[in-house]
């Protein structure tokens, strides 16, 4: 029995047998991700996951006696503070203590914790010339089917996208459902990109180079949140480390950060706004 569905103003009648399952799964994680009523938005604030890299076991980058993971943390609780003084958004840290976490368990307490994004905090390190100033990661386009592949191959895919349950799903079709919400969720988090590097010009030294770049972290392949990863610096650079273990300059950066945050909310597709719990 035929029926149809509205979507952006679009009517669609499903065919019978698998191809009017995907359609209709297509449909759902549209609607999960793009389309909410703005009943939903008035009351929830916007959640914003902050993870401090590495952590317990794993250091990180080091450089005279200061590691990666203590100096990421530090900032976390900075950021966190500075964004939750602001009406409307809440920060909660993915790791608050010296506790190792796989990219895997970032990614999934972020999830629960209803994030409407996720910065990730890093301190980068270089061998080769002087490289110094903060920088902004998003996921290489190259990477959202690499990384389609890779969350279609996993055995349970209960809750992988926006709560639409692909367990039941072939890898073929769970592997194009999870590359269409990538590549929606990669639009918007080019913008949150655009919005924080904004923020951070004339407030924080920035990687003169190319201060936007684009790589295949497995923390940023979250298919359904918006999400950076932030180079606050580089610890092999003396003049980086000194501006990122002072104070002033921390201040500084939570609050640029927070105002590119900011920025974005008010540019953002609703349902990346809406209330993820």
């Amino acid at each position: 029995m035929a029926w149809e569905i509205e979507l952006v103003g679009l009517s669609m009648v499903q065919p019978r047998g698998r191809s009017g399952r995907a359609i209709l799964a297509v449909a759902a994680i549209a609607a999960a991700l793009l389309i909410v009523p703005a009943s939903a938005l008035v009351a929830g604030e916007i959640v914003v996951a902050i993870d401090a890299g590495h952590g317990g076991i794993d250091p990180g980058a080091s450089a005279e006696g200061v590691t990666e993971k203590q100096i990421v943390l530090k900032f976390a609780r900075r950021l966190a503070a500075e964004i939750d003084q602001v009406a409307g958004l809440r920060a909660f840290l993915i790791r608050d203590d010296d506790s190792f976490l796989t990219l895997t368990q970032r990614i999934r307490r972020a999830r629960d914790g209803g994030a409407n994004l996720i910065v990730s905090l890093h301190a980068d390190s270089t061998e080769e010339g002087r490289a110094t100033g903060a920088h902004v990661y998003t996921l290489s386009r190259d990477g959202t089917d690499e990384a389609a592949v890779e969350l279609a191959e996993r055995e349970n895919r209960a809750d992988v996208i926006g709560g639409v349950d692909l367990a039941g799903e072939s890898d073929d079709l769970a592997a194009l459902l999870i590359d269409f919400a990538q590549r929606g969720t990669a639009d918007e988090t080019e913008k949150l990109a655009t919005a924080i590097l904004a923020a951070m010009a004339g407030k924080v030294k920035l990687l003169w180079t190319e201060p936007h770049r684009r790589a295949n972290f497995r923390v940023l392949k979250a298919p359904e949140i918006p999400s950076i990863l932030v180079e606050l610096g580089y610890l092999s650079n003396i003049e980086d480390r000194a501006r990122m273990a002072s104070k002033e300059w921390q201040n500084r950066m939570a609050i640029a950060l927070t105002e590119g945050i900011r920025g974005w909310t008010t540019i953002a597709s609703d349902g990346f706004l809406a209330p993820k719990k």
